[in-house]
Formats: structure tokens, sequence, C-alpha cells
């Protein structure tokens, strides 16, 4: 009896083996440590390897057959692997077969695949110095596009979009950056907002002009900031906003809601960020001001006939701890100023000169606060 069920156990055991065999695509094959002896594997499919020894890589080959994402899972990792994926494509007719198109990124990952063919991914350890006999679990899936406004990853390829409008784009995967395109025909803001943002990403953008014929084709106009952020523009034409997670580290399959608007000029002094812009004031002037967006700088200019002091004041402000300074040219740079007198917060007074004109610059005490509404600034 003992020997006739360990012959029905033995019977089942190669059939088990040989069903699994005929039925398993792609798998650890080695050998398979070069682009050239990629194993080709499908969709949706599990399979095992084991990384060693030392050193040891795995290439993989999959047909994608539409625009969309190619992202590779693992499971049961031992702890003294850290395991990492590279994606390429294979150049038949190039001195040099491999051609990167995503770096090594520690799993899970992902690659954004623009257009349908073979690609390929190799997984190792990360520093090739460790190894191990117990076999990791790989999963690989093909994700069809969920982001209507890709491929948007560069500037010449930026989607173009309409102020006042709603957009639904998605940071995915690590590394995502999307481009926008859009048109400003009067003096005003470009605002930004955001909602339904899941996951662990925090949305940031920066704004910037391109020329394609300029050595420097992109000119960052308003450097990184998260959101709600806002841009003045002083001049018409078409700008770029890009769009990505603040450190690049983190992704969300969903796409969530992004509000461009545009608000018209509310502060008849701007543009004024820049001291060669400044209006001339006087003592006795009321003016009707506002710090907005965050980081805005307003230069006024002033000249001193009488008296040895003067004094700033403001009423009305919200969100805001207006502070300014002066400053005069700078005599061995005209195109400098030279602060004469440290920062104060309003109410302030100063020391001053006689017959000498002086630079006023009135911004948010840590240029983190802004307000759209306006307030009033006096000087005496």
């Amino acid at each position: 009896m003992l020997q006739k069920n360990l012959f029905k156990l033995l019977f089942f055991s190669v059939i088990a083996l040989f069903f699994y065999c005929c039925t398993s695509e792609g798998g650890d094959k080695e050998p398979n440590n070069s682009i050239d002896q990629a194993v080709a594997i499908n969709s949706d499919q599990e399979f095992t390897i084991k990384i060693n020894p030392k050193g040891d890589v795995d290439w993989f080959k999959i047909e994608i057959p539409e625009q969309g994402y190619l992202k590779i899972k693992a499971n049961q990792i031992p702890e003294q692997i850290g395991l990492e994926v590279l994606f390429a494509k294979l150049q038949e007719w190039e001195g040099k077969k491999q051609k990167t198109i995503r770096g090594w990124h520690k799993l899970p990952d992902a690659l954004f695949v623009e257009e349908a063919g073979t690609y390929y991914f190799v997984l190792q350890d990360d520093y090739s110095d460790q190894f191990s006999e117990e076999e990791i679990l790989i999963k690989v899936e093909f994700i069809k596009e969920f982001d209507m406004l890709e491929p948007n990853n560069s500037v010449e390829k930026a989607k173009e979009i309409k102020l006042n409008s709603e957009i639904k784009p998605a940071i995915y995967p690590k590394g995502d950056n999307d481009w926008f395109k859009f048109k400003v025909e009067k003096q005003g803001y470009v605002t930004v907002k955001s909602k339904n943002v899941e996951g662990e990403i925090t949305p940031e953008i920066s704004f910037a002009g391109y020329d394609a014929w300029a050595d420097k084709k992109i000119e960052t106009i308003r450097n990184w900031h998260k959101l709600p952020d806002a841009c003045a523009f002083a001049d018409t034409g078409y700008y770029y906003i890009l769009l990505h997670d603040d450190y690049d580290d983190q992704c969300c399959e969903k796409p969530f809601d992004l509000k461009i608007d545009f608000v018209d000029e509310f502060d008849k002094y701007e543009p004024n960020n820049d001291f060669k812009k400044a209006d001339t004031v006087n003592r006795g002037d009321t003016l009707i001001v506002a710090v907005f967006p965050k980081g805005d700088h307003d230069y006024f200019k002033i000249n001193i006939t009488e008296g040895d002091t003067i004094s700033f004041l403001a009423k009305d402000f919200e969100g805001i701890t207006p502070e300014l300074s002066l400053f005069t040219i700078n005599p061995e740079d005209e195109n400098k100023l030279t602060r004469v007198r440290d920062w104060k917060k309003l109410p302030a007074k100063f020391e001053v000169e006689t017959g000498k004109e002086y630079y006023i610059l009135l911004h948010d005490d840590y240029d983190d606060k802004c307000s759209m509404k306006p307030f009033e600034f006096r000087i005496e």
C-alpha cells in the first residue's frame, strides 16, 4: 500500500510539473544576462527569479500594444537584496545595442510607453554585491493610458490649455514631468489650484517662457512653488507651466483636478518688481498696493527734499505682514542697489538724508504669504 501511494504521489507530481512547464511563459531562464538574451514574457504575467551569483542580472522583453505604462512589481524579496529595474530598447544596428530609456529605480516601478513596440527591462541587486538562493516573485503589468494629457513630458510636447479652465493630469510614474502651454492676452496673474490629490504626491509647479531659437530655450519666470500658486505677467504671449511631484519620489495612478484661472491686474503700480520700474512717490502719498503672489517685491522711488526722518504706515491688509527697507544706487554699479536701512515691519520710521534719492522695497516679511486684497500704504 505504501509503495502504491508513493507511486501515485510521484505520478501526480510529474503531471503537475509538466503542466506548469507547458503553461508558464517567460521566467528566469538562464542565460539572460544581456539584452540579446532577454526572455520574452507577457503582460499580467507572474514568474520567479533568483539573484545568484553576485552581479547576476536578468533581462526580459515584452510587446506593448499601445501608449500606456509598463509596471514591474516584486514580492518575497530577500532582505539583503535591493532589487532595481532599468528599462531599455534594443538598437540592433547601432554600436551600442542597449539604449536606456529609464534608469535604475527600486521596485515597484513603471515606464511611460509612448508608442507600441518591444520593450526590455533588466533586474539586479542595487549594488551588485549580494545574492540569494531564494526565489523572488515578479509581476509584469501593462496599464492603459489614463492621463489624456500625455505625452507632455517635454516643453516641445506641452499640451495647450485655456485659462479659466480645469484639467485632470496625473503624476505617474515617479519623476513624471508634465508641461502645459497657455496664452496671456493682457497684464494680470495666472493662478493654479488643485484638489482631489491622492497618494503621497505633493504637486509643485514652475512657470517658464520658451524660445526654440534661443541659446537657452527655456527661461524660468517663476521657480518651484507648491499649490496653490500664481505668477504675474506684464507682457502678452505664450507661457508654460511645468508640473511634477516636489521631490520626484512619489506618484499616483489616479488623475487629480487642476484649475487654471486668469485674474486681471488689480495693482496699478505693477510691474514694479525691479527697481528700474519703480514709480516715484512723495511724502503725503497714500498708495493702494497689493503683495501678490508669494514673493512679490514692490519698489518705489522717493527724493528726500526736507526732513531727516520718514515714516511708513499700512492699514486694511489681510494675511500678510508688510515689511520694508530703504536702498540707494550702488556707487560702483548703477544696475544694483545697496541696502542702507534694515528691514522693519510697518508702521516703520527711518532716518534719511535731505537731498538724497532712496528706493523703498515693500514685501511680506518672509515672502511666504500673499493676498489679492489691496491695502493702504501711506508715506509721511
